[in-house]
């Protein structure tokens, strides 16, 4: 049988995770191809050690992406110009691939400049060295309003800046000047990490208010006025000593002139085979648009523990159909993710997010064996991935 060959569209967590999971299943005589632009893979949750300077510098989170060479995996050092799904051809800046499968992993674009002032005043949370510059800018704080905005929904890791207003306050308390800042957030968001249930957002709301941190819902950013140093959101704003923001997220742009997001923005799957509406094409990860199969609305959050499994099962079965082995592997929106809250312990939060009619997720209480389990987790992936 002629080797068959799979383009893997992104070097990110997703995208690699698919990778590892396919050279394993499949003999050497069939290609796996990973399309990325950057030159090394980096876990964005590693955003969290650089604040509290855990992790000193982001180099210590990266890793080459020619060490996939290693396993047998093509990377295609590229920038991926066109799309063609139907016929699953994909254009890049090095040359034309034409693959039997496709699995797209790009992750979601982050578009701080949608929002005017966001650059010139928020410090970038999903920027390593927004990260790197906040920690600076904290160990230099001697007072205020310290801010942290969600600009817009959805974005990845939708835990991340509940992290952050943690860890400022555990930062701060630790410097002796917490009873010289308040801290707020605010989010267009109805409760914290609504996609979860009612159980984690409780959890957090509670913590909250025990640490005397502020929370606003339902206030969505039109832009950012540096000179006065205010938040404007579309009924209200606030003002600011030190901003943290969170940008805009949107699907890359080669998906959307491909034709494959719909309404929503994103990428529309089978919400148990990954696969998109046109057969062998798959997407995972952040840039899919993955509605929960239960009357609460939400969508899957953008998460790498979901992208992780995604992977793990689009792999099984297109490692099935090649090797004919009818065996087919559903994903059953299951997760689970820990929760950074300061004082070197995280929660636990995990359950089904497919349960009907509501998703059914727990989430344990923080302690110090929790954030081990999570730094343990991060270090694992980030050696098994490349």
């Amino acid at each position: 049988m002629p080797g068959k060959k799979v383009l893997i569209l992104g070097g990110g967590f997703g995208g690699l995770a698919a990778a590892q999971h396919l050279r394993r299943l499949l003999p050497p005589e069939h290609r796996i191809f990973v399309v990325e632009k950057k030159t090394t893979f980096y876990i964005n949750a590693f955003n969290m050690q650089l604040i509290t300077g855990e992790m000193k510098d982001p180099s210590e989170g990266q890793r080459e992406l020619s060490g996939l060479a290693r396993k047998d995996i093509d990377w295609v050092h590229a920038e991926i110009e066109r799309l063609d799904p139907a016929g699953k051809i994909v254009h890049t800046s090095s040359g034309t691939l034409k693959g039997d499968y496709v699995i797209v992993a790009l992750g979601a674009d982050k578009h701080p400049e949608v929002i005017p002032g966001f650059a010139e005043s928020a410090y970038n949370l999903y920027e390593a060295s927004g990260a790197v510059q906040l920690r600076e800018a904290l160990q230099k704080f001697e007072g205020g309003r310290i801010v942290i905005v969600c600009c817009a929904t959805p974005f990845s890791c939708p835990g991340a800046p509940y992290e952050a207003a943690f860890l400022v306050d555990s930062i701060l308390r630790s410097r002796q000047k917490r009873d010289k800042a308040e801290i707020a957030l605010y989010t267009p968001e109805p409760r914290p990490l609504p996609s979860t249930g009612t159980t984690m957002g409780d959890g957090v709301l509670s913590m909250f208010k025990e640490r005397n941190i502020e929370f606003h819902p339902q206030q969505k950013t039109r832009k950012i006025d540096s000179d006065a140093r205010k938040v404007i959101f579309e009924a209200g704003e606030a003002s600011f000593d030190l901003l943290i923001g969170v940008p805009p997220h949107a699907a890359p742009r080669v998906v959307r002139e491909a034709g494959l997001t719909d309404a929503t923005g994103w990428i529309p799957v089978d919400i148990q085979t990954l696969e998109t509406p046109h057969a062998g094409v798959f997407a995972i990860g952040d840039i899919t648009s993955v509605r929960q199969p239960n009357p609460t609305g939400f969508f899957l959050p953008k998460a790498w523990v979901f992208a992780d499994e995604q992977a793990r099962i689009v792999a099984r079965n297109i490692g099935s159909e090649i090797l004919a082995d009818a065996n087919p592997s559903k994903f059953d929106g299951t997760g689970s993710c820990y929760l950074e809250t300061g004082d070197n312990m995280a929660a636990y939060g995990s359950g089904n997010f497919y349960s009907y009619p509501a998703p059914r997720v727990y989430m344990e209480p923080p302690s110090k064996q929790f954030l081990k389990e999570r730094r343990e987790l991060e270090r694992e992936r980030l050696e098994a991935l490349v």
